[in-house]
């Protein structure tokens, strides 16, 4: 089983999204093995994505990480390998994933950007998608403009005839206004399984131990929110902001 962590834009927290599945995933299945094949943006080991979610998830134990590629520069991996003129082997990072997947119960791979992000000339991040039969969780913002991210998005794996798993909202904010309440609705009314909703959190409160997981994400994902119950509050909630822009 391979999960493919990408979003519908670039900085919209998949790397924290990653961190905190991995701690409920971990409930689920006994191998993980967390890969983040390609980063850019990262002067040293220590500042990668990758040493985030090895640090904050806390299960050195229990999974395993490993990366492939890094780059310093915050641009897109091809435009970073031309910067440091140290080609991208494309071929062989899709040969290190199908080697893992034959050691691991369940490999979470983290993309770099979204899935049109280029990673050869020729290669963007939906082709190793494609390339490794990987299931997708894209993570989304409730924001406004996250429609068209997403649903484009969507139709760029449809048309790939890559598996959704479903979405993720990451950064709900406690006091959504109307167009954060009517958007995951939306999603909704387009069939788009909405997997989990990760609160918008302080740096602290991402810091603390207290992190109710279980409330986050799906059964499917080793918790136990549901969709249902959350697009009924979204409706009530919609209703009553409603009211207010029409009276």
């Amino acid at each position: 089983m391979i999960f493919f962590i990408s979003g519908n834009d670039t900085n919209i927290g998949k790397t924290f999204v990653s961190a905190l599945l991995l701690k409920s995933l971990s409930e689920k299945y006994n191998k993980i093995a967390y890969i983040k094949p390609i980063e850019s943006g990262a002067l040293k080991v220590n500042q990668s994505d990758l040493s985030f979610v090895k640090k904050f998830s806390n299960l050195v134990e229990k999974v395993d990480f490993f990366q492939f590629s890094l780059f310093k520069e915050p641009v897109a991996p091809l435009t970073a390998s031309l910067i440091e003129k140290k080609k991208i082997n494309y071929s062989q990072i899709v040969k290190n994933i199908k080697k893992l997947e034959k050691e691991y119960d369940l490999l979470v791979i983290e993309g770099a950007g979204g899935l049109r992000v280029p990673i050869t000339k020729s290669k963007e991040i939906v082709d190793l998608i494609k390339s490794i039969k990987a299931k997708v969780i894209l993570v989304v913002t409730p924001f406004l403009g996250t429609l068209n991210h997403t649903f484009m998005s969507i139709e760029t794996l449809k048309v790939r005839k890559i598996f959704l798993q479903g979405v993720i909202i990451n950064s709900y904010p406690i006091r959504p206004n109307i167009s954060e309440v009517h958007n995951p609705i939306l999603m909704n009314t387009r069939r788009v399984k909405i997997l989990g909703v990760v609160p918008r959190m302080t740096n602290s409160l991402k810091k603390s131990k207290n992190i109710h997981l279980r409330s986050f994400f799906s059964p499917d994902l080793g918790g136990q929110f549901c969709q249902i119950h959350f697009i009924e509050k979204c409706l009530k909630k919609f209703k009553i902001l409603l009211k207010k822009y029409t009276n």
